[in-house]
């Protein structure tokens, strides 16, 4: 019998097991094979036990929420520069020139006072404009009544002053003969020559063009001029010197052709009872010619504003010098007469001849000179 735990009091045992009524736990009686058996179940079971472990570690870990970080500036990108995108530049393609309508020339306005002696026709031919332009321009409806003094409108056509005429397929009534050339000192190129009326009616703003070229037939130069009478005539001359302020050192060929001649529309302004006399011609030295004479009144109206035109010709005809001149005293009443002389510089041939004519207006249908204070 096993020991009692209590003094004097044994522990019954019953079928090899101490029973509960000794009033202590009892001693817990393990044989061999439990406690193999016991070990073998254990070991699985603490096996198994461990595995779920593991199991529901990953399970939690899993089921777990993640755990919150705490907030962090979130790093901005710099902001991106952006650059202008280049774009290649193309080849620019040579520039056409879209259709436009020629326009209408305006004439550009240049203002002219009028001086003593001067008339319509005259300051026309200085212009290179017609008499009708200026009275139109100017609201004119006499040219014979200017005032000195007078400011009047000339209205310039510029482009067709700088541009060659396009020849007129039909011809004017007159023609152009002993052309001739010289140089000034100055370096001016002269072309003079000589207009011959055959119309059958009298003429008046009677204008020339001339043209030089090269060898090749290429155009070099043009200019105008006018002829040196402001009437000429029917069947009568008139000479005509024409410029060139900026020629060519040479040319090969020329051109002179008429461009204008207008009916002489008011024939009772002009006065032509002038008569030429006692003409005196003589060279004195080189290239100098001189000729003196007197023009008389045969009329029966007073002349005003004589003027007396005269043209020397070379042995072969061509026209060496032209002048136009007013006598000692420019009005002249009927049977009155005026001397006049002339110097001529010819570079163009030696003066062999010459003629003179004498042209004026009616004094009664002239303007009388406004006095000035």
């Amino acid at each position: 019998m096993p020991p009692s735990p209590i003094p004097g009091r044994p522990c019954p045992v019953q079928n090899g097991r101490i029973t509960p009524s000794c009033g202590i736990m009892p001693a817990v009686q393990i044989d061999a094979n439990e406690v193999n058996m016991f070990c073998r179940i254990s070991g699985i079971s603490w096996l198994f036990i461990a595995a779920g472990i593991v199991l529901c570690g990953l399970s939690l870990s899993a089921c777990r929420p993640a755990p919150t970080l705490p907030p962090t500036d979130t790093p901005t990108a710099p902001a991106a520069v952006t650059e202008p995108a280049v774009t290649a530049t193309p080849t620019p393609a040579p520039l056409t020139p879209l259709p436009t309508a020629t326009p209408t020339i305006t004439p550009t306005p240049v203002i002219y006072v009028v001086k003593p002696g001067d008339n319509l026709i005259a300051i026309a031919r200085i212009y290179g404009v017609t008499v009708e332009a200026i009275q139109e321009a100017n609201g004119i409806l006499d040219p014979r009544r200017l005032q000195i003094g007078q400011e009047l409108i000339i209205p310039m056509d510029e482009s067709a002053l700088r541009t060659p005429p396009t020849p007129t397929p039909t011809p004017l009534p007159f023609t152009i003969a002993g052309v001739n050339f010289q140089r000034s000192p100055s370096g001016i190129l002269w072309c003079l020559g000589e207009v011959e009326n055959t119309a059958g009616v009298d003429l008046e703003q009677v204008q020339v063009g001339v043209s030089l070229f090269d060898e090749k037939g290429q155009l070099l130069a043009f200019t105008t001029a006018f002829v040196e009478l402001d009437v000429l005539p029917h069947g009568a001359k008139a000479p005509f010197a024409a410029s060139f302020d900026n020629p060519p050192e040479r040319f090969a060929t020329y051109q002179s052709v008429p461009l204008r001649g207008l009916p002489l529309s008011h024939p009772e302004t002009y006065y032509l009872d002038l008569e030429v006399s006692n003409l005196a011609g003589e060279s004195r030295g080189h290239a100098s010619y001189h000729i003196a004479g007197r023009v008389r009144n045969i009329g029966d109206e007073t002349a005003a504003r004589v003027r007396l035109v005269v043209t020397a010709y070379t042995e072969e005809g061509k026209v060496a010098g032209v002048r136009k001149v007013a006598p000692a005293q420019d009005t002249l009443a009927p049977g009155r007469s005026s001397d006049f002389e002339v110097h001529l510089l010819s570079t163009a041939g030696s003066v062999v001849t010459y003629t003179v004519r004498a042209e004026a207006l009616r004094q009664s249908l002239t303007p009388t000179p406004t006095p000035q204070e």
